[in-house]
């Protein structure tokens, strides 16, 4: 039987590793399946959980982001 500690940890993971596959569909041009398999391959070759890959992505493309923004706002001074 599972707990709601289970569950809410399965739930938790699905929606991280979700948000990482529209990251890399987005900025890698990956479909849906391609994404979904680069996650569990890098999984997998690393012996680390989706979830930790996923984290990674989702922090990396956090960064870019911001990183992005800041080159935009320091573009536009003399």
């Amino acid at each position: 039987m599972y707990t709601y500690e289970d569950i809410r940890a399965l739930v938790e993971e699905i929606r991280m590793v979700n948000r990482a596959k529209l990251i890399l569909i987005k900025m890698r041009g990956m479909s849906e399946g391609e994404a979904h398999r680069f996650i569990v391959r890098s999984a997998m070759d690393r012996c680390v959980k989706k979830r930790a890959v996923a984290r990674e992505i989702i922090e990396y493309h956090e960064k870019y982001e911001e990183r992005k923004q800041n080159a935009e706002g320091n573009s536009g001074r003399p």
